[in-house]
């Protein structure tokens, strides 16, 4: 994952004119998605901390894909988020299908897990001296996940953490205070790891009161890095069976999600393969 990164735009991003984004777009269930390779992304990402411009970023996945078909309200907040792209097969799978897409539009190049874009901007901390601040995950799991890092990336720069209660973040001017400790931090790079749809509802909320330029709702992500659940291989990942391998490390909390909910949602998307009509519930 630690490619050399380029820094200039010029030579992997064009404007879209469907979406007037300095990148090619990919609408997948109307969602516009970066049609970017993950050092394309990786390399994005960067180029924004330099530039000092502000991202709310969504990484993708099926689950999340399935919640803005369920939910009006987060539709709009993931579809009006600064950067989207594509975290896991099945969206690529659905990039693919012709009927899935709007006209003028690619298939995605490849998944861009999020976990390794994570993982990556750590690195680039340490190398360059970004500051990160990592919000959410379990009770300790942020600190015990930076000082793994400070193990492992000796000038990483985690400028501070915070594990809030579903009570804080629920209510405005604790939210308040928690922007103000993050904001007196200077940090560039903002991790929030409170699960969807939460994060991204926290996120899309605050993000005019939010300083960081790169604002990244990660997930699990900050877990895998503490080492309190199991990443999967990337083998399995590219093949687009991560699901399951998190499934049998954590039946129990995943069966709903996965087999239930996100799986018969694939299938009838992928088989229905006809130009998404969103929102036709609502109707």
């Amino acid at each position: 994952m630690s490619a050399n990164v380029q820094t200039s735009s010029e030579s992997i991003l064009g404007v879209d004119a469907l979406s007037a984004t300095p990148y090619k777009v990919s609408y997948v269930l109307n969602i516009p998605i970066a049609s970017l390779t993950y050092q394309q992304v990786l390399s994005y990402l960067e180029e924004q901390i330099e530039r000092k411009a502000k991202n709310f970023c969504v990484t993708l996945n099926l689950d999340i894909l399935r919640l803005t078909n369920e939910n009006e309200s987060f539709f709009n907040v993931v579809k009006n988020a600064d950067f989207i792209f594509a975290d896991g097969m099945p969206i690529i799978w659905l990039s693919q299908a012709k009927g899935l897409r709007s006209e003028n539009t690619i298939p995605l190049p490849e998944r861009v897990p999020g976990c390794d874009i994570v993982q990556d901007m750590c690195r680039l901390s340490h190398e360059k001296g970004y500051k990160l601040f990592i919000l959410g995950a379990g009770p300790g799991v942020a600190d015990m996940a930076s000082q793994k890092l400070k193990q492992q990336l000796p000038n990483i720069n985690v400028v501070g953490t915070y594990c809030p209660s579903a009570a804080e973040l629920s209510n405005d001017a604790q939210s308040q205070e928690i922007i103000k400790t993050i904001n007196a931090t200077a940090a560039q790079v903002l991790f929030v790891a409170l699960g969807a749809p939460k994060q991204e509802n926290w996120v899309y909320r605050h993000r005019d009161q939010l300083a960081p330029y790169v604002i990244l709702p990660c997930g699990g992500s900050i877990d895998f890095i503490a080492g309190t659940q199991k990443k999967s291989p990337t083998w399995l990942g590219n093949l687009g069976l991560e699901w399951l391998y998190r499934l049998a490390c954590n039946p129990k909390r995943l069966f709903k999600r996965y087999i239930l909910d996100d799986l018969p949602f694939l299938i009838k998307a992928y088989c229905k393969n006809i130009r998404w009509q969103p929102f036709a519930a609502f109707s």
